[in-house]
């Protein structure tokens, strides 16, 4: 297990995810959720990224009709309003007002509370949602022993977070981008996500070492059909495995699925 030390703790943390942060202007410069707002907003009808990860979620969901979705770290909302144009029930959980305020303003309920201070009952939904949140945690197993407890049996846990085994961070070493010690506390490689879903309680687990980039792009170049979490053609079904194959070798991000 890879971890920063010493590691920012309770109201320290809280403090990095001020405006600055959710404008790109805090510890980590490569992300701009308020930018993303006003992306999706203008490019709403044809606005795919993240549906190849909602595709690939309800067909894992063991229950059918099953639609509520809770995301921890929501941010400015938009996986959010994607997950409710594909029909689920959702819910933001997220520690900055300020970025709250754009989840009201997308019509989406949103609690301002960290995992430790929510109290949701056992078993109250179908999928969870943590996107580039598990790194950023005081207590990983902890949260995620929670979150096993939030989901219905059989309910789908979805998470992306940093690969650290990718060539890039062993080309780059301290340099790597990823490396950013007062927000990302800890870093996972595929051995250590598995066995952290299999001492909370997961039965199923699937890590794959991809980016949401390459499934648009494969969405817009025809390989990858909407509503489908792998092609439904033969050949472009090979294309799609060999290209995420490749991927999963050279990716530098994380993206896990497990069952309840």
């Amino acid at each position: 297990m890879v971890y920063t030390n010493p590691r920012l703790k309770g109201a320290k943390i809280a403090e990095l995810y001020d405006a600055d942060y959710f404008q790109g202007h805090g510890f980590d410069q490569s992300v701009n959720y308020v930018r993303d707002v006003d992306e999706f907003g203008a490019q709403k009808p044809t606005y795919d990224l993240h549906d190849w990860d909602l595709d690939t979620i309800k067909a894992m969901m063991a229950a059918p009709g099953a639609r509520s979705l809770l995301e921890i770290g929501c941010g400015t909302g938009v996986f959010l309003a994607k997950a409710k144009a594909h029909n689920f029930d959702v819910h933001g959980l997220e520690l900055s007002e300020y970025a709250a305020g754009f989840v009201r303003d997308l019509g989406i309920p949103v609690d301002t509370k960290s995992i430790e201070d929510a109290d949701f009952p056992d078993g109250s939904w179908d999928v969870i949602v943590m996107r580039e949140v598990i790194e950023h945690l005081p207590h990983p197993l902890e949260s995620l022993k929670t979150v096993h407890r939030w989901l219905k049996p059989g309910g789908v846990l979805f998470m992306a977070t940093g690969n650290y085994d990718c060539p890039e961070r062993k080309v780059k070493g301290k340099d790597w981008f990823y490396f950013m010690p007062e927000g990302h506390l800890y870093y996972f490689s595929n051995r250590t996500m598995r066995k952290y879903l299999e001492k909370v309680g997961f039965r199923t687990s699937r890590v794959t070492n991809q980016g949401d980039l390459l499934m648009e792009m494969l969405r817009k170049w025809g390989i990858l059909e909407a509503g489908s979490a792998v092609p439904r053609n033969p050949i472009k079904r090979l294309v799609f495995s060999a290209m995420r194959t490749v991927n999963h070798f050279i990716s530098s991000g994380m993206r896990v699925y497990a069952v309840k």
